[in-house]
């Protein structure tokens, strides 16, 4: 962190003024917006407050490893320093969130600088990035990390064992938020020639991973007889492989599954037994769903629209298309907007670039999430991580669309206008099936 605030003193005033500016834009919106905790948020509260006042990871007195612990920590030093504020945790992500837009900038090394200040500025005008920084939801610390460890791996000058160390434990601190991501570390891997790391240089990598996984694994271990990172990985391969599946988050299941047993994790484990045999009985129906589950991945940003505007995003009597409708237009305009366009311009700078590093990384980071939620389910939530490349393709594109499109030999035009067609279905049929309805 010290290499990224000595490089941030030596930026022009354009790069601060567009910060400051994204900063006060967050630091109003969570001022102006009080809302209640919904979901998730509820458990990552407590979670967090038992951490900090217990030293307890537990709901009431019952252990669990059901959340991966990386974000109730985060939550929970904070309210070591501040007290219960969840205000002080939306700050403190604001200020994240305003360095993802400075990450952002520092991956654009060696490009003019106005496409440097560019890209910054529009992940900082991204709509659902300021929202998403008013929510008690891993997703700003995660992408935050994310984006962190995709520059250090671009950094070619600065491969020295302690900095191999360093990306190796935010490594293992992304895995306990999201232990999904493992996958994306396993394709990693694959690609150490494509993103210059010779293999002899993961030995540092792979000592500082485990060495942030096995206090967590051993206390699992200890308390569960499991030497593993979560107990849902079962119940989530079972809310995408079931006969109700709608390829989204839907944990509808008959409780005599599991009336017999003995903890959680003897739960995730029946979970993952009758997924596991779904699959293999119905081996088409599970192909349709992975199709389906993919372009959850990439719907429109209801979910997160719903959840920061509706009065009661929990209320089952009102189905989630009619909370959705309910909102209002200019809140609906102004995240799916933004969104749509940095897709958009992504597909064309994306195709229109060299395959550097970063596209390599990029591609690995794509692929990784593609595999990943087709396997368990999708959700507009889940693509936030990457929407700060995507922002960084998009400004490379739209700074100078003519030469970009002009690069583009006759084939990549096909895959580009193809994956436009694609997702522009895919946000037409939502906006039909939600507004119709």
């Amino acid at each position: 962190m010290s290499i990224i605030s000595s490089s941030f003193r030596k930026r022009p005033k354009s790069l601060c003024l567009v910060l400051m500016f994204g900063l006060v834009l967050r630091i109003v919106f969570i001022s102006l917006h009080e809302r209640p905790l919904f979901s998730d948020e509820k458990e990552y509260d407590q979670l967090a407050f038992h951490l900090a006042s217990r030293a307890s990871y537990s709901y009431d007195t019952t252990p669990t490893a059901y959340r991966p612990i990386g974000y109730p920590v985060f939550v929970g030093l904070t309210y070591a320093l501040f007290g219960r504020s969840i205000t002080s945790v939306e700050m403190l992500q604001a200020l994240i969130d305003t360095a993802i837009a400075f990450l952002i900038y520092l991956l654009l090394t060696g490009r003019p600088e106005r496409l440097r200040v560019f890209g910054a500025t529009l992940w900082l005008l991204f709509a659902p990035a300021v929202f998403y920084s008013g929510l008690l939801l891993s997703e700003t610390l995660f992408t935050f990390l994310f984006v962190l460890i995709i520059w250090m791996l671009t950094r070619t000058d600065a491969r020295s064992n302690w900095w191999l160390m360093a990306l190796g434990a935010l490594l293992g601190a992304l895995t306990l938020i999201k232990p999904t991501v493992a996958v994306f570390v396993f394709i990693l891997a694959f690609l150490a020639p494509q993103i210059k790391v010779p293999f002899r240089k993961f030995t540092p990598i792979v000592i500082a991973f485990a060495l942030v996984l096995t206090p967590w694994l051993i206390r699992n271990y200890l308390v569960f007889g499991e030497f593993a990172l979560t107990s849902n990985g079962g119940i989530n391969l079972m809310i995408g492989n079931n006969a109700a599946s709608t390829g989204a988050y839907k944990y509808a299941f008959d409780p005599l599954l599991f009336h017999d047993s003995k903890n959680e994790f003897d739960v995730d484990h029946k979970a993952l037994r009758y997924a596991a045999r779904y699959i293999v009985s119905n081996p088409g129906t599970s192909v349709l769903n992975a199709a389906k589950k993919t372009a959850r991945l990439f719907e429109s940003e209801g979910a997160l629209l719903v959840l920061t505007f509706h009065d009661a995003p929990e209320d089952a009597t009102t189905s989630y298309g009619a909370k959705y409708a309910s909102l209002p237009l200019l809140w609906i305009l102004l995240a799916n907007l933004s969104y749509f366009i940095l897709v958009i311009g992504a597909i064309f700078g994306f195709l229109s670039t060299e395959r550097d590093a970063l596209w390599w990384l990029f591609l690995a980071a794509l692929l990784s999430w593609i595999l990943i939620h087709a396997v368990f389910f999708g959700g507009g939530r889940f693509h936030f991580p990457l929407m700060p490349l995507i922002a960084l393709y998009a400004a490379q594109f739209f700074l100078d669309p003519r030469s970009g499109y002009r690069s583009l030999s006759r084939f990549r035009k096909v895959v580009a206008y193809g994956a436009l067609t694609l997702f522009s279905s895919l946000w037409l049929i939502e906006a039909y099936v939600i507004f119709h309805a």
